[in-house]
């Protein structure tokens, strides 16, 4: 049985009584991590794939750290253009300080996450790796003699919203070049967009997953990044194996639907 891994990425969390377009961030994730732990008990781990909160305040790192306290899965936090080091790091001081980046190990595949959180952007919301976590990256891909996954909380290639193509990884071409030519890496996969997204780059599938709490809306070419729809929030399931890994995603909240097995006919299709 393959390992599992669970995937959330944009969780929001706002202070009690500040909603999203209408949304309670803190509630639809408990929601998201209520449901894994009922459907996927045998996840492994679980990766929080930054904006971890809406403004990285102090007392929304708070709410976030009482979601977690419950969940019965380890966690590795990651941090996104909506999060603050030294907030983090006051109501985390249990995480090693520095750059959120590292690498852990399941079964036959060495999971890589980044730290794309550029506190400097001028436009306060892209990402970018700088020279020291560049030199980390190409260390651990050089080093690495098995399957490599690799996370990032900004994306690489071009989504086809404009408003988010303005406020990529700034460097993401550079990286996937590098994730690329190292020939280890099997999947990148990233947040940001809060949509389901899949594309490529010289043979590595780069996939992009949904928020717990609002998505992208389905409006492509021009549109503000800020743009958002109440659509079911969600996450990913993440099935690593050396040769051919799935990546899954759930959508919590959706209308009950019963599942019947149809024993009178041959295929459903």
């Amino acid at each position: 049985m393959a390992e599992k891994i669970l995937l959330m990425s944009d969780i929001h969390i706002t202070e009690p009584g500040t909603q999203i377009i209408g949304l309670d961030p803190a509630a639809r994730f408990w929601r998201c991590l209520t449901h894994a732990a009922e459907h996927h008990a045998d996840a492994a781990h679980l990766f929080l794939m930054g904006d971890l909160t809406h403004h990285g305040q102090v007392a929304q790192y708070k709410i976030l750290k009482q979601c977690l306290a419950d969940q019965p899965f380890p966690a590795t936090l990651m941090l996104g253009n909506h999060d603050r080091r030294r907030a983090f790091a006051e109501v985390f001081p249990e995480c090693e300080p520095g750059f959120r980046q590292g690498r852990h190990s399941f079964g036959d595949t060495d999971v890589l996450y980044l730290d794309t959180l550029d506190e400097q952007a001028e436009d306060r919301h892209s990402g970018r790796l700088c020279p020291d976590r560049l030199n980390w990256l190409k260390s651990e891909l050089e080093a690495r003699q098995r399957p490599v996954i690799i996370l990032s909380h900004h994306h690489m290639l071009r989504s086809g919203f404009d408003g988010m193509d303005a406020i990529p990884l700034r460097n993401g071409t550079e990286v996937a070049e590098m994730i690329a030519g190292s020939g280890r890496c099997q999947m990148v996969i990233n947040g940001h967009i809060h949509r389901i997204i899949v594309s490529s780059y010289r043979g590595v599938t780069h996939a992009m997953i949904k928020s717990p709490c609002h998505q992208m809306p389905m409006v492509l070419g021009a549109g503000a990044s800020s743009l958002s729809v109440a659509e079911p929030g969600g996450y990913g399931v993440l099935l690593l194996d050396p040769v051919a890994p799935l990546l899954h995603h759930v959508d919590v909240d959706l209308p009950e639907c019963r599942v019947v097995c149809d024993t009178e006919s041959e295929s459903r299709i």
